[in-house]
């Protein structure tokens, strides 16, 4: 696979390794057309005419290149290595001088599976890649919300319900007692549920979706509900606005390494 048009898109980290390294970067990419912007000032006719992505920094930036695209493949390349998990970057910056021959023929496509939403029926144009937060704005202020999943229906108060894909499985949802899994699927979880003595007594906690399923949520707010996406993107939602989420049609292309 030839790349003609090339995106490079790095983190707004100030150290001098960082810099380095994306300085080796267009080094390596020299010859090849590509042209190279900061995370912070990406729009989407940045990605008009553009055959791969590539980003340098850490998972932030390369979640905030991915949420704009949905067939373009992306690679990785986490710039400091020893302060940045880089959990979702393919390559790390000991990978750098072999970035050449990686993008002519030594590479493998991996799809990583992703979550796409609607609100009142429209679809958001971003999708997530490693979850969703359904919930308050606040999250010191309880949200409330009713939840139709496998054809159960309930309302329910909590802090909160996180939808993930496997890949954002070892993030906030692990933090939030979800165990980490593999696979084409979501999960979701819900934070903190409310039990009460009478009224509330919830048992849709968690689940399983499957490819071709959905959740559903309607708020119950009548203002500070939000729904986000990999804590990156915000939607406001008003009392009776109803969430689907699902699988997205369009996993993340991500080129990894051949072995």
């Amino acid at each position: 696979m030839k790349f003609k048009n090339i995106l490079v898109v790095y983190s707004e980290k100030l150290s001098r390794k960082h810099f380095d390294n994306l300085a080796e970067v267009k080094k390596r990419l020299e010859g090849r057309n590509f042209f190279v912007l900061r995370a912070d000032r990406l729009i989407e006719k940045y990605f008009e005419n553009i055959d791969l992505i590539i980003t340098v920094g850490g998972d932030g930036t390369f979640i905030r290149a991915a949420s704009f695209v949905k067939e373009i493949p992306i690679i990785g390349i986490n710039s400091e290595s020893e302060h940045s998990e880089g959990a979702l970057l393919s390559l790390d910056e000991h990978d750098i001088k072999f970035l050449g021959e990686i993008l002519d023929d030594k590479h493998k496509i991996k799809k990583i599976p992703r979550i796409k939403v609607k609100i009142n029926g429209k679809e958001l144009s971003n999708l997530a890649l490693n979850e969703i937060y359904f919930g308050s704005l606040n999250q010191f202020h309880t949200s409330k919300y009713s939840i139709n999943f496998n054809g159960l229906k309930e309302e329910q108060r909590s802090s909160g319900v996180l939808v993930a894909t496997a890949s954002g499985s070892t993030a906030w949802y692990k933090s939030a007692r979800g165990r980490p899994f593999k696979g084409n699927k979501l999960r979701f979880i819900i934070r903190e549920p409310y039990f009460g003595n009478r009224i509330f007594n919830p048992k849709l906690l968690k689940g399983e979706i499957k490819n071709g399923g959905k959740i559903i949520f309607v708020s119950k707010r009548h203002s500070g509900g939000i729904i986000a996406l990999d804590s990156n993107y915000k939607y406001k939602l008003e009392k009776d606005d109803t969430v689907e989420v699902e699988m997205s049609e369009y996993p993340l292309k991500v080129i990894t390494k051949k072995l």
